[in-house]
Formats: structure tokens, sequence, C-alpha cells
């Protein structure tokens, strides 16, 4: 055997180690997360548990995941979005999509109008709400709508299914946990 084939033989067998522990933490975790679930539900974790849990788990996810994410767009001003009329929906959706992640592209960074999160650049910030910071949360409106990063322009609600149980008939999906909806102001009679 020569060096090219042991360093071949050599490589095999690390990706197989490293396979074999990425399995193992992935259990691990699950059987934590299972625990800390039986847990919760047995009234055992207070809420600074709770808010501890999160915060480990947002540093597990710095670890474990890419640091920066770059999208890769064309100029988005000449970019055509979806024909929605949004704000007759915000009623119903609470802009669900705005608490996706969404990452920016070098356009909006070279222009410097978009904030992003330290944690996680180069990803708009999410408010304590859920949703992204930029989202106004009384009408549910873009607070700096000119200047929306592509994913947003491009972005088509209709067939999402994290979105509307049926778009035509304007019924929404669930509202996914840990997300608020928004602070109507009260209509007069």
């Amino acid at each position: 055997m020569d060096e090219l084939d042991e360093l071949r033989a050599e490589l095999r067998r690390a990706m197989a180690i490293s396979e074999r522990a990425e399995q193992t933490a992935a259990e691990l975790g699950y059987v934590v997360e299972t625990l800390l679930e039986i847990l919760r539900a047995r009234g055992q974790l207070g809420e600074g548990h709770l808010r501890m849990l999160t915060r480990l788990r947002q540093h597990a996810r710095l670890i474990t995941e890419p640091q920066i994410r770059l999208e890769s767009a064309p100029d988005k001003y000449g970019m055509a979005g979806a024909e929605i009329d949004c704000a007759s929906r915000m009623h119903l959706c609470h802009g669900r999509c705005c608490a996706y992640d969404i990452s920016l592209s070098e356009q909006d960074l070279v222009e410097g109008k978009l904030a992003w999160r330290l944690e996680q650049p180069y990803v708009l910030p999410h408010g304590d709400h859920g949703s992204c910071a930029y989202q106004d949360r009384t009408d549910g409106g873009c607070q700096c709508y000119a200047h929306r990063p592509a994913q947003c322009r491009q972005y088509d609600c209709r067939e999402d299914a994290n979105i509307w149980v049926d778009f035509e008939a304007g019924i929404a999906a669930p509202l996914r946990p840990g997300l608020v909806p928004l602070r109507r102001k009260p209509t007069a009679p």
C-alpha cells in the first residue's frame, strides 16, 4: 500500500468516526430534549430554567452552525415581487413570514441600511416577539420596506403551509410557538 492509499484509508476512517460522533450527538440531543420536555410538563422547570435552556441552545447553534450567512442576489431594486396585498391579510397571518431568518446580501451590507444579528452575521435581527425587528408590531408593516432584502422581495406566501392553510379562503396556519401576535389598534365603533 503506497502513501496515497494509506492517506485515503485514514481519511475514510476519520470520516466514519466523525459520522458516528454526529449520530451519537444527535441521539443524545434527542434524549436530553425528551427529558427536558418531561420535566417541563411536570412543572419542574421554572421560567428561569427555560430562559437558560434557550440561551444554551443558542450558544450550541453558534458552535455547530455556520457563523456567516450571506445571500447571493442580483440587484434587489430590480426584482419583481409577488403581487399580494399584505396589508389586507395582516390581521389573519400576523406577518408570520417576518419570523423567518432572512440573510442579507452584499448589496445590503454595502448600503448599510439594515442591521444584522451580531451573533449570526448577516441575518436580520428578531425582536422579543419572535419576528423581524423591522416589523411594526401594530399593523405588521415593514419599517424598512424601501430597503428590504432580496429574500423579502421575492417571497410568495400563497403556497407556504407555515403561513396559510388556504390562502384564497383566508385561513391562516396556526401561529408557531414563541411568535407573538400583532397588537392591533382597536377600531372605533
